[in-house]
């Protein structure tokens, strides 16, 4: 019984946290749409060098 209701409440929280990974991943990929476009208009960067510009920028941030 209680083994049951354990893979239950295991399956609700899966779907939950899958869920919540979709729509992080959602929302991260979206923001980083929007800042390319800001590079783009800013600077007239095309997509693919706004794209290096950003990621530099974030490994160069991460390093620190």
């Amino acid at each position: 019984m209680i083994n049951d209701v354990a893979k239950v409440n295991w399956k609700k929280i899966h779907k939950w946290l899958k869920k919540r990974s979709d729509d992080q991943h959602t929302k991260t990929a979206s923001k980083r749409e929007q800042y390319i476009g800001i590079l783009r208009n800013r600077y007239g960067y095309t997509k693919e060098e706004a794209a290096f510009q950003l990621d530099e920028h974030y490994s160069k941030a991460r390093l620190c």
